[in-house]
């Protein structure tokens, strides 16, 4: 796949077009998909036109950053030319009136929207048909399966997620690709599924570091990949022991390994076990709470057409009271306030993207422990898919991330620590 910013530089040098661009990609989809399904709804011929049309244009366009740059949209995403279904097939009609906000200024951006990728049920816990591209007998990961999975597969450079518990970070982990979760209220949710006011995030997938870095400043505002200012010698801290037994041995080790290449940047310390569990505890409440105030609507009409999953987290909402809800965004408030005491201290907390290698396919979307915290607070976290010998490997010969998280605002400090990053260990 050549990445976005790869296609960016030679389509402004006249070496290439958007069309064949277009072509290559929807080939790949075409030679591989039937095996990997990571597109929900492909729409080839208005790809090529689309493409054409930004052949076509004036050459001022060409000023526009995503121009001729085709971009996944994971299908709870509103899209006004493709249907957008939430992963449920009694769905499969619901045409929106008008794109989502973020597509909006996709388009504006002058990217090519390639379709709607595959998701899980109400972007939750029941897995979907999409198969993890390194081994199709492991999970992508949920719920944005389809987006991650079209990345690695080579696709597409760029797709489009969302986050509620770990859905944006664990996929890229699983499925060995970049990811950006920016601070939660960076990037407009209006088009977009909601299932938690509070928790749900928009997010998304590159092929390389320097493509998160250009969808992000189209999404995000943060400035372009030239001028993004390099960070030297950053604080970092890492958390010995951070979820403990849910997170498997090879994968601490792993961090160790990197904790001991980098040196003196990186601050160990023993993880506040009794604080994390608090705080995860009161995410839970909050996603049961408000998934059920949601979808109980579409849920309760059509039981026998809807996964347990779902059905079991309307139960449990329900069975919640308002005080249990209002007692945990309390705490949420309390653990955003202690991550803010740790970010004054440091420009980025090292930890796992996932608890191991993706599971695999038969046993669902894996565990979102790693992610649930930073969900939680909101805090912009990236995924980096190591290469070389500092790489964690799981038993399959499956990558496992090692995730980055700055303070709430920060994605442009979280961008200088992860390029200074991803250079000194891949």
């Amino acid at each position: 796949m050549v990445t976005a910013t790869a296609f960016r530089e030679a389509y402004s040098a006249g070496k290439v077009t958007a069309l064949s661009y277009a072509q290559a990609c929807l080939q790949e989809i075409e030679r591989s998909d039937g095996q990997i399904q990571a597109w929900e709804h492909l729409m080839p011929d208005a790809v090529r036109q689309m493409a054409e049309q930004a052949d076509a244009d004036p050459a001022a366009d060409n000023m526009k950053p995503l121009r001729g740059v085709p971009v996944g949209i994971k299908d709870i995403i509103d899209t006004c030319d493709a249907p957008c279904k939430w992963g449920l097939a009694e769905l499969a009609g619901r045409q929106p009136a008008a794109d989502a906000t973020l597509v909006t200024s996709l388009r504006r951006a002058g990217a090519i929207i390639f379709g709607k990728t595959v998701t899980t049920e109400f972007a939750y816990l029941e897995k979907s048909r999409t198969r993890n591209p390194h081994d199709h007998s492991f999970s992508p990961g949920g719920s944005s399966s389809g987006s991650a999975a079209a990345v690695a597969a080579g696709h597409i450079p760029l797709a489009v997620g969302t986050q509620t518990g770990g859905s944006v970070i664990r996929p890229a982990s699983y499925c060995q690709v970049h990811a950006l979760k920016p601070t939660h209220t960076a990037i407009d949710k209006e088009g977009v599924l909601q299932t938690s006011q509070t928790l749900d995030q928009v997010g998304f997938f590159a092929s390389c570091l320097d493509d998160i870095c250009l969808l992000s400043s189209v999404l995000v505002d943060t400035p372009p990949l030239a001028e993004i200012e390099p960070i030297s010698a950053p604080r970092l801290l890492m958390w010995q022991g951070l979820y403990d037994e849910q997170v498997e041995p090879y994968v601490h080790e792993g961090l160790q390994a990197i904790a001991a290449h980098l040196g003196a940047v990186v601050d160990l310390s023993p993880a506040p076990k009794e604080l994390i569990t608090r705080f995860q505890a009161a995410h839970k409440t909050i996603y049961d709470f408000e998934i059920s105030q949601n979808l109980h609507p579409i849920i309760d009409p059509q039981p026998d057409k809807i996964s347990a999953h779902a059905k079991d987290a309307v139960r449990r909402g329900r069975k919640l009271s308002t005080k249990d809800y209002r007692e945990a965004l309390l705490v949420r408030e309390d653990a955003r306030s202690f991550m803010a005491t740790v970010f004054a201290d440091y420009d980025g907390l090292l930890s796992a993207s996932a608890t191991g290698q993706a599971p695999t396919f038969e046993n669902g979307t894996g565990n979102p422990a790693c992610n649930t915290l930073w969900s939680l607070c909101g805090t912009p976290c990236l995924s980096l898919p190591l290469s070389g010998p500092l790489r964690i490997t799981g038993p399959a010969g499956l990558g496992v991330g090692l995730q980055l998280t700055a303070g709430l605002g920060d994605d442009e400090k979280l961008l200088q620590t992860g390029i200074w990053l991803e250079a000194r260990l891949t």
